[in-house]
């Protein structure tokens, strides 16, 4: 069956009491506030403090595509970021983000809280409740408020206090669901069951609320959408938008990061895994099978691992320990040397402990836009847009030798390698295309606004 962006395999309209049709236009149309649409631009409020603003030295994400389609309909943006960068725990360079986004159209608030070494902590979480009280302290001396605020969960609790705002000044607001929280939290977090359970409390009852007083629900997968609409009922928009990649940005960074360290050696397999490394991510699985591939005679290999993690030590000792020279932790690196060296890799490695709630990462869009053949160890969705259309080959998570087995069938079939990775770049370019996923986005943001 074919996919629409908005209609991935599960109908979370229809989950949400919706009729699972399509209302008002199809396209972009002309911008807010030309001759050719006569509805007045808005102030759109953007409430997210972890992803990557233009002029942060990592790779844009999900809201700086939809801030620039925004800024680009005619619409004022405000994001409200923090001044602590989640990726790198250290504070944000505020001047080169400031500088990038003013040109853009999109006004920056940062929002102060303490630092944090772990993603899972109790210090993160204080870091959080920080930023709520930054957040609610300050928005209300804002001479403009939002029409629409677009805020992210996690952190819930933030995202409830956007929605509450823009409800007390007459907006409208979304809640776009990254992940589970507490669900992930709470399996990870380091206190005995009953503490654990204390602290997430407020936590969960904040998803709860968020999710209920939202206008509209919009999330990264199938499954956190549906949790949202159990959580929250009903709601008249409840859709899933997938991160998707810009295709066009992948490329010119692809270009611009060509470099004789990443340059394939004919006749060489490559494989790749991007991501934190961290047991979330199954990360250790992948070393493993790597160890199982060392074992087979024939085709040379490499395996690529970027991005750094609190296992990146346990990783760096098993290589070692192991001897897999044909392995390589490459660490956290610049975009254009990280789409180049994907765009050099024959197969790509998606994976995640099932216990961790995660189902459609960014990861696996990168694949698609560099024209890998997808390994992929997430069962269910991204299952499904793997074998739909063709373009990898599924591994059972947590087990090194289905990895290995899956692996070596790509570099025993070149040919079949080749047209899984044609078909993954034929996915990114027609159906996960941020320019394509992103337009459904901005027409609920404005349906919401032209409602209010």
């Amino acid at each position: 069956m074919p996919m629409h962006p908005g209609r991935l395999p599960l109908r979370t309209r229809a989950l949400a009491g919706g009729d699972g049709r399509r209302h008002g236009r199809k396209g972009q149309g002309a911008a807010r506030g030309t001759p050719g649409d006569p509805r007045p631009a808005m102030n759109v409020w953007i409430v997210n403090p972890f992803d990557p603003l233009p002029g942060d030295p990592e790779q844009e994400g999900r809201y700086a595509a939809l801030a620039r389609q925004l800024a680009a309909r005619g619409h004022g943006v405000t994001w409200w970021t923090s001044a602590f960068s989640h990726r790198f725990k250290r504070p944000v360079d505020q001047g080169a983000i400031v500088a990038a986004c003013r040109p853009l159209g999109v006004e920056v608030r940062f929002l102060a809280g303490p630092p944090y070494e772990r993603n899972v902590s109790l210090a993160r979480l204080m870091n959080h409740r920080r930023l709520v009280r930054e957040f609610a302290a300050r928005t209300p001396r804002e001479s403009r408020p939002p029409d629409v605020a677009v805020a992210s969960a996690p952190p819930p609790a933030l995202a409830r206090e956007a929605v509450r705002l823009a409800h007390a000044r007459g907006g409208k607001a979304v809640v776009d669901v990254q992940d589970l929280w507490p669900e992930t939290f709470r399996r990870v977090l380091p206190l005995p069951g009953p503490l654990a359970d204390a602290a997430l409390r407020p936590w969960r009852r904040a998803a709860r609320q968020a999710y209920a007083e939202a206008d509209a629900l919009v999330g990264v997968a199938d499954a956190y959408v549906a949790r949202a609409v159990e959580l929250g009922g009903a709601k008249p928009a409840a859709e899933t938008i997938p991160l998707g990649v810009d295709v066009e940005a992948f490329d010119r960074a692809a270009a611009a990061g060509r470099c004789d360290r990443f340059a394939k050696p004919t006749g060489e397999f490559w494989l790749a895994y991007s991501g934190s490394l961290t047991r979330s991510y199954d990360c250790l699985t992948v070393l493993e099978a790597a160890a199982l591939l060392r074992q087979r005679a024939g085709r040379p290999w490499r395996l690529l691992v970027t991005g750094r993690g609190e296992l990146e030590p346990l990783a760096a000792r098993f290589i070692r320990e192991r001897g897999l020279a044909g392995a390589e932790l490459a660490g956290f690196l610049p975009r254009e040397s990280y789409a180049y060296l994907l765009s050099q890799c024959d197969a790509a490695i998606n994976s995640a402990a099932p216990e961790a709630l995660i189902y459609l990462p960014n990861k696996i869009f990168h694949y698609m836009a560099a024209g890998a053949a997808v390994l992929n160890g997430i069962a269910g969705q991204a299952s499904r847009i793997v074998r739909e259309a063709g373009c990898g080959i599924d591994f059972e998570a947590g087990r090194p030798d289905s990895l290995a087995a899956a692996a070596a069938r790509l570099m025993d079939d070149p040919g079949a390698c080749r047209a899984m990775g044609r078909a993954a770049r034929r996915l990114a370019e027609t159906q996960f295309d941020r320019r394509i996923l992103y337009r459904r986005f901005v027409e609920i943001i404005e349906r919401l606004g032209a409602g209010r």
